[in-house]
């Protein structure tokens, strides 16, 4: 009796290896021999690296013979007895602090997608203990830190590797202008709760090839490893993607989040090594049943034969005699024969020469009538028994009733791309998101049954033509047509006209029509006409040859005759039953690895769904409060999974006194994402792992401004460090104007640091710290050199800046469009409100500005808008030359001038605190 699956279950507590190495002694215990064996592949299957068939073979040829007796489910496991403990050796040394997780104090960045800075690494620092903000507008490298991340974790970009692959999505990971054509990151770790600190390099070349190194003692490929978690990275399209998949991607992408992503790999390994229709079609059970069906008719077909040649030879019954018993009869009646003596003796019945006995009887009696006589009887005999083997009239009917059963079979079913369509729609009206079960997913008209039933009917069929076909080929090989070939060559000397020959590899499949079955039935009748005909002929000819002939020479010549056929009878018989003995064998070992994957597969399952349903009970209540505090009243998010299944089932518990309603179908795209990302925050911090940190890149770009603010809040008083002491490190990285004004009033707190980044892909990506001045410099080089073109997206970052910095400074009052704006018309937008503001103090007469600063801001005015900005916000990028951009530089920095003071004579001067006070 099978042990039963929900008696093995994994231990929340423990690490992945010890819960492996418990399911594998409990598979072990199952099967002594197996679960030894697949527990060689766990990391290989975890890894989604192993080799199915290989698997397959490996378990078959380890599978032991199985007994004479049917082969057993694996039993009832034992209880595991505790290992015995060795003797005492000493006191052992403290075991050294363990690394319970990794935190991200830096990265360095070179030559990989939007960051060149040749020579000059971006370097990003990043402070453990706070949350940590990266800014910039589009286009200046914000997501190549995230992607460079990630690469160096991971080793592949999924996104980029999904691109078509006449786009070679291989050429762009490495920066286009970067002239060294390698990408260098380098990841800065604090390990808790040691502190010690650990760099990792990671290089890839223009072939693409990966390597990754670290300082002794580190094994950077063992703290990647580590560190390859679905929750590290989180970006707007995961979030959103999570909840428009499927439950069962989404319930696989779940088990991730939960720590648990090793353990659904091996689930999905378990369950593809079980799949009974791969399983069969690779161990060709359907082959195999057959060819078991034909040598168990050969070798029946020889016994019958035996008893009735027996009986002609030696005048007795077969009944109750072993096999050497009766060639040890056969062999004493042959040795009766005078001519014969001399060739049976000091031998066994299968070692007499049947040939050398005629040769004998010709030498005794000569005479090509004798000779003739041999013949006669040999060729009667061997068309009997062609004969004999053939399916009776009533069998061979049972043919076309199983090809008439397949071809009805066949008739409901529309072929392979209407069975991938039953199968996809089987899917959809499936899932408990499809609340109509009458509605069809293709074109969404009602139908008047139920589709669900209507579809598991269509696949229901397509099994039954497989079943049909199955039984089709069994009935061929059974009924002994095969063995019809050779009585069909005998009778046809031209191999056209053998209709047996021709239908027999499609009739072995079972893929003959019950017309072309019509047709073999009556060929067979044919068959068995031409057959008796030339039994007929022969046994006229025989009987006239005995006339003829003395009675002991006709007597004679059928002894030895019958001899002949014994021999070839027993030669067939020991084949058929070896043949069928390693068949059984085969058959044995299939069905015990067969038996003991079903029972693997269905154990895991169970204990892996178990595990996973324990874990999302911890993160529910965290997750509807993350919700709740971020967003509204009234709506009450739900998860669940069936038992045993991977789906993860996404429901609104509450909405507005409404119950199990789907998000989906209800609730905006703000509030869709925001019940992933809730989901996605409460599992990282419960199951977070070796990983400490997470990298949000763009998530609230479809959130309105007051849910960012709320997110961001969560993120700072409660989720990340240091407002949560327990929780991960938090690094966001945004293009979002507001968002960054929210970032900078944050960093004044303590608790948070932010950085901006300034560059192009092409020239140098920095942080704010110096980034501004070392834009102007690379900008200027690059107008001196005549690089207009290149030049031109750095003034613009340069002007962007500097008139940011000043309405800063001065709190000039903005209009809330321009916070969101970062388009061409953004500095444009910022000199305007300065002017205004300008114009407003003077107005009013409490304007600080002096009159000639008053001048000045004019004349720099004039001099930004017309020779660059009144060009660039129209795109006509024609008209610059490098001496006009050098202008508006200086420009630039003699406007911002203007609002600056000295406090005392030759002192460096400074901002006004605003434009009506110093």
């Amino acid at each position: 009796m099978p042990t039963p699956v929900s008696s093995f279950a994994f231990d929340e507590s423990a690490s992945l290896e010890d819960n492996l190495a418990r399911f594998a002694a409990h598979l072990t215990q199952a099967d002594a021999a197996l679960g030894p064996e697949l527990a060689k592949h766990f990391a290989a299957m975890a890894a989604d690296t192993h080799d199915e068939e290989a698997v397959r073979d490996l378990l078959a040829a380890t599978s032991p013979s199985p007994p004479s007796s049917a082969v057993a489910a694996p039993g009832p496991a034992a209880t595991p007895q505790p290992a015995p403990t060795p003797p005492a050796a000493g006191p052992s040394p403290p075991a050294p602090n363990p690394i319970t997780g990794w935190l991200l104090e830096g990265i360095s960045i070179e030559g990989f997608r939007g960051v060149n800075n040749e020579g000059k690494p971006l370097d990003l620092k990043f402070h453990p203990n706070k949350v940590n903000s990266v800014a910039a507008v589009n286009g200046v490298g914000k997501s190549s830190v995230h992607d460079a991340v990630r690469y160096a974790i991971t080793g592949r970009l999924p996104w980029l590797e999904d691109l078509p692959a006449a786009e070679r999505e291989g050429d762009y990971y490495l920066n286009r202008f970067h002239s060294g054509r390698k990408a260098t990151i380098k990841l800065r770790l604090v390990a808790e709760p040691t502190g010690a600190k650990c760099e990792i390099t990671v290089v890839r070349d223009d072939q693409g090839v990966r390597t990754v190194s670290a300082p002794a003692p580190w094994d950077a490929n063992a703290i990647l490893a580590g560190l390859d978690r679905e929750f590290v990275f989180l970006d707007g399209p995961t979030f959103r993607r999570f909840i428009a998949d499927k439950p069962l991607e989404r319930g696989r992408t779940f088990a991730g989040l939960l720590g648990l992503s090793a353990y659904s790999a091996l689930r999905q390994a378990l369950a593809g090594l079980a799949h009974a229709k791969a399983f069969n079609n690779h161990f060709e059970v359907t082959a195999r049943t057959q060819a078991l069906a034909r040598e168990r008719k050969a070798a029946a077909d020889a016994n019958a034969a035996l008893a009735t040649d027996f009986e002609l030879h030696v005048g007795a019954s077969l009944q109750g005699l072993g096999d050497a018993q009766a060639q040890e009869r056969c062999l004493d009646a042959l040795a009766q024969i005078a001519p014969l003596k001399g060739l049976c003796e000091a031998k066994t019945f299968g070692e007499v020469d049947i040939e050398g006995c005629i040769e004998a009887i010709k030498a005794a009696e000569g005479g090509p009538k004798r000779e003739r006589l041999s013949a006669c009887l040999r060729e009667r005999a061997e068309l009997g028994k062609l004969n004999l083997e053939a399916p009776s009239t009533e069998r061979a009917k049972q043919l076309v009733s199983r090809a008439a059963e397949r071809d009805e079979a066949l008739a409901k079913t529309a072929g392979d791309l209407m069975l991938q369509l039953f199968q996809t729609g089987a899917k959809v009206v499936q899932d408990p998101d499809w609340t109509d079960p009458k509605i069809c997913p293709l074109c969404d008209s009602s139908a008047p049954h139920d589709l669900r039933h209507h579809l598991a009917a269509k696949l229901a069929e397509f099994s039954l033509l497989d079943q049909a076909a199955e039984a089709c080929g069994v009935e061929w090989g059974e009924a002994g047509w095969a063995e019809l070939t050779a009585l069909e060559a005998e009778l046809q000397a031209a191999p056209e006209a053998r209709l047996i020959g021709a239908l027999h590899p499609r009739a072995e499949a079972g893929a003959i029509t019950r017309e072309e079955a019509q047709q073999l039935v009556d060929w067979l009748q044919a068959l068995r006409e031409q057959a008796r005909s030339r039994e007929e002929a022969l046994a006229t000819e025989q009987t006239q040859l005995e006339k003829e002939l003395p009675q002991s020479s006709v007597e004679v010549t059928k002894k030895i005759e019958t001899a002949r056929r014994l021999q070839d009878n027993w030669r067939k018989l020991a084949a058929a039953q070896a043949e069928v003995s390693r068949l059984l064998e085969q058959e044995g070992r299939v069905t015990r690895v067969k038996t003991f994957l079903d029972f693997a597969s269905q154990t895991f399952g169970v204990a892996e769904s178990n595990l996973s349903k324990a874990r999302l009970a911890a993160v529910e209540p965290v997750f509807k409060d993350y919700y709740k505090r971020m967003w509204f009243l009234g709506v009450e998010p739900a998860v669940a999974k069936r038992a045993s299944s991977e789906d993860l089932q996404i429901r609104l518990a509450d909405f507005h006194g409404q119950s199990n309603v789907s998000p989906q179908a209800v609730l905006s795209e703000s509030f869709r994402n925001a019940f992933s990302i809730s989901l996605y925050l409460a599992a990282a911090s419960l199951f977070g792992g070796l990983p400490k940190f997470i990298i949000l890149d763009d998530v609230t770009s479809s959130f309105d401004a007051g849910h960012q603010n709320y997110l961001v809040e969560l993120i700072r008083t409660s989720y990340a460090r240091p407002g949560n002491p327990c929780g991960p490190q938090v690094i966001m990285l945004s293009h979002d104007t507001m968002l960054e004004k929210l970032f900078n009033k944050h960093c004044n707190l303590g608790g948070w640091w932010h950085q901006r980044l300034e560059g192009t892909p092409k020239f140098a990506v920095l942080p704010q710290a110096g980034a501004v001045n070392k834009v102007r410099e690379g900008t200027i080089s690059m107008l001196q050199a005549g690089q207009v073109d290149n030049a031109k997206e750095g003034l613009r970052q340069y002007l962007e800046y500097r008139l940011s910095d000043l309405i800063s400074r001065l709190r000039i009052p903005v209009p809330v469009d321009v916070a969101f704006n970062d388009n061409k018309q953004l500095a444009g937008e910022f000199l305007k409100a300065l002017e205004a503001a300008v114009k407003l103090h003077q107005a009013a007469g409490i304007l600080v500005l002096e009159p000639a600063q008053v001048a000045g801001l004019n004349a720099n005015f004039f001099t930004i808008t017309s020779n660059f900005l009144s060009h660039w916000g129209t795109g006509q990028t024609l008209t610059f030359t490098g001496a006009s951009l050098l202008g508006v530089i200086q420009a630039i920095d003699d406007y911002c001038e203007c609002f600056t003071w000295e406090p005392t004579p030759g002192a460096p001067r400074v901002y006004y605190r605003s434009l009506q006070q110093r």
